[in-house]
């Protein structure tokens, strides 16, 4: 790829490889636009495939970039060296994994999508615990790396005002500089899960992981506690919720899960943790009932929809209560995105960035 005249927008994202960063890969790589008068280098994960129609895209794999020093090294060292030894000097520097890296020179323009809520959160880990420690590195260890390489020209984008907010306070960056737009949320066609909603009962669906911060728990004690007919469907497959009303579903495709949220009666989402919450969004766009934790996040992402109703997250009453109120088949107005700025908002950012620069 020797060619000293190419001057590409370069993209670091070796590290996205599953869950959400996958996610914000794909929809950025889909979201290019055609007409954008650049080319585009893409740095990704070799576990990882793409089908790219688009020959202003180039996806180069990097191997050996998983660990978090191997990752250290190549954003500090080996990306700019992989520039200099292909001749490639980046007309900007564009970041989707939280934290930027050497490349360009000082005029290059550089480019931040951060998507991590640790950071800001209340919440004290402790690190000698297990399932805390990771939780405890994102919250003390991790601003260090997001700052290492942050320039006071960068641009970051976030999801929600509340991650701006965070980033301010904790980053120190004009907030000029920091701005908001929504990741793609699109329905899928259903498809009918292995298992059927119980007809007399309220059915409720949390859609998430096991991770013990998703609050699964919260919702099985209020269930516990209920004296109408609830059943709770989860997505996850832990021994510690097995209970008279809890059917764990296991993971489910993204076809199967939309056909959950066209037959429960309610979503309940009670996690204390989250960047954006996209499960809210999409059961929104249904209609559905929502029941969620008391939080900014979930206040911000569902922002003008009357099918909300908020809870402390920690309150198994709480949720009892606001289960109980619920009603067989409900259904609301589906939330109203259009003037929420996305994509299309953020590569003209891009652009027009590039071009005043």
């Amino acid at each position: 790829m020797k060619n000293k005249s190419i001057q590409p927008i370069v993209v670091n994202a070796t590290a996205l490889s599953s869950g959400g960063g996958l996610s914000i890969l794909r929809q950025f790589i889909d979201n290019i636009p055609a007409d954008f008068c650049a080319r585009w280098l893409i740095f990704v994960s070799p576990d990882i495939e793409f089908v790219n129609s688009n020959p202003n895209i180039i996806i180069q794999p990097i191997e050996g970039v998983k660990g978090l020093a191997q990752r250290f090294i190549w954003d500090a060292y080996g990306l700019k060296k992989w520039l200099k030894v292909n001749n490639i000097t980046p007309t900007a520097c564009i970041s989707l994994q939280n934290t930027s890296f050497r490349a360009g020179n000082k005029s290059t323009k550089h480019f931040i999508y951060y998507h991590q809520s640790i950071p800001f959160c209340k919440q004290r880990w402790n690190p000698f615990k297990k399932q805390e420690r990771n939780l405890w590195f994102y919250k003390n260890i991790y601003p260090f790396f997001v700052k290492l390489f942050l320039k006071k020209r960068s641009q970051v984008y976030v999801q929600l005002d509340y991650i701006k907010q965070g980033f301010i306070k904790k980053f120190h960056l004009c907030s000029d500089n920091i701005k908001v737009f929504t990741p793609d949320v699109k329905l899928n066609t259903s498809s009918k899960p292995d298992i059927t909603p119980t007809s007399d009962y309220i059915n409720l669906f949390y859609p998430a992981s096991s991770l013990f911060y998703k609050n699964h728990r919260v919702v099985a004690q209020a269930v516990s506690r209920c004296q109408t007919k609830v059943k709770f469907y989860t997505t996850t497959s832990v021994p510690a919720l097995n209970c008279v009303n809890t059917v764990q579903l296991g993971l489910l495709q993204p076809a199967e899960v939309q056909w959950m949220y066209q037959h429960c009666d309610a979503l309940v989402f009670p996690s204390y943790i989250e960047t954006f919450g996209l499960p809210l969004i999409e059961a929104a766009l249904t209609g559905l009932p929502i029941i969620a934790a008391d939080l900014p996040y979930a206040h911000e992402v569902l922002a003008g929809y009357e099918g909300a109703h908020f809870v402390a997250h920690d309150n198994p009453k709480a949720w009892m209560e606001a289960i109980t109120l619920l009603e067989k088949g409900k259904r609301h107005t589906p939330i109203n995105l259009s003037e929420r700025p996305g994509w299309k908002e953020l590569f003209e950012d891009i652009n027009n960035t590039i071009q005043t620069s």
